[in-house]
């Protein structure tokens, strides 16, 4: 193709490229939300008429409109490896795959090599679309669709950013280093998703518990949330879900049972007053797990509790007021009226 005929077919489809990756981003971010994949970013780009137009002279292309296949690109960045066959399954089924220029997972790397290559496929709208008129305008139109973990995506840009060098031709014992530190990313990305799989087996296998068996476990985040659900249904308790279970809130409240002695199942489930469910509806409806786990834990000894340092919650926000008012009542059913009185004074916001 001429010189000439190439500036004006560039400058003519570029606008189709741009709008090309912005669908197939657009589609590609509903599917992850659909088939619940988690994800880092789904983002595009397009390359400049300059980007191009090197590249045509660099790779000598003798038919570029046919040979370029990455003027458009979308990269899909994920948090494990797994998820990398599951994502390339939902492309493959939803957009026309150019095999040939494509490299899926089964053909990232040899076995004789060790390191990383992103999954990448070129394709287009895919068959559905291309029949619809809203799509007639970037019809036939390539765009490759990069795979990559976290990792992977933070590899791959060191090794090609300029001032690393990284990616260039390097003397053999660096090159080897380079191969080697690569390959043990390989086996970290392996290593999460072993992990995350492990963590949903033992999930699957805590949900199949009932109390009994979990009565002598060690507490973890898994087993309490399952622990409270089962305790909740037997003595008649609705709670709330609560949103953020398993972060770092969760681990605070297993360090403060464990730090006033309640450090298994049978002792916390011991200390659920037989009043608590009937007192609980009349001041306290809207509970969730940190809020009855840490009822027990202030009915059993909020003086112990009260000596944990870095304590980063309150009962309320100031002690002299209704909500205050009403927590007095609440804890007066379970101790002392002078007692619950210090506990409300102890635990405001205010105080602290």
């Amino acid at each position: 193709m001429k010189e000439q005929n190439i500036n004006s077919w560039v400058d003519e489809n570029l606008p189709r490229f741009e709008l090309l990756g912005k669908h197939i981003a657009f589609i590609v971010e509903n599917l992850l939300q659909q088939n619940q994949v988690e994800y880092l970013s789904v983002s595009y780009r397009t390359k400049t008429k300059e980007g191009i137009l090197e590249k045509i002279v660099r790779k000598n292309y003798k038919n570029p409109t046919e040979e370029l296949t990455d003027i458009s690109g979308v990269r899909i960045i994920l948090y494990l490896e797994s998820d990398i066959v599951k994502v390339s399954d939902v492309i493959k089924s939803t957009f026309n795959i150019d095999v040939k220029n494509s490299m899926d997972n089964e053909g990232r790397l040899s076995s004789d090599k060790v390191g990383y290559r992103s999954v990448h496929y070129v394709c287009d709208i895919g068959e559905k679309r291309n029949s619809l008129k809203e799509y007639e305008y970037i019809s036939g139109l390539n765009c490759e669709i990069q795979v990559r973990t976290m990792l992977q995506h933070a590899w791959a840009e060191l090794t090609h950013d300029r001032n690393y060098k990284l990616g260039a031709n390097l003397p053999l014992h660096i090159q080897r280093k380079i191969n080697l530190y690569s390959g043990m990313l390989e086996i970290a990305d392996e290593g999460f998703s072993e992990i995350v799989n492990s963590i949903e087996e033992y999930k699957e296998s805590i949900n199949n518990n009932n109390l009994e068996e979990i009565f002598p476990q060690e507490i973890n985040s898994i087993n309490l949330s399952k622990f409270v659900q089962e305790i909740s249904k037997k003595i008649g308790l609705d709670l709330f879900p609560a949103k953020n279970w398993g972060d770092s809130a969760t681990r605070d409240i297993i360090e403060e049972l464990e730090f006033i002695g309640l450090d298994n199942f049978k002792l916390i489930a011991e200390s659920i007053p037989d009043n608590y469910v009937e007192v609980c509806k009349k001041y306290s409806p809207e509970n969730n797990i940190y809020g009855f786990l840490r009822d027990i834990m202030l009915i059993k000894n909020f003086e112990g509790l009260s000596r944990k340092e870095s304590l980063n919650w309150a009962l309320v926000g100031h002690e002299n007021g209704e909500d205050a008012e009403n927590m007095r009542k609440f804890y007066s059913h379970f101790m002392p009226e002078e007692k619950a009185l210090q506990l409300v004074h102890t635990f405001a916001a205010s105080n602290k």
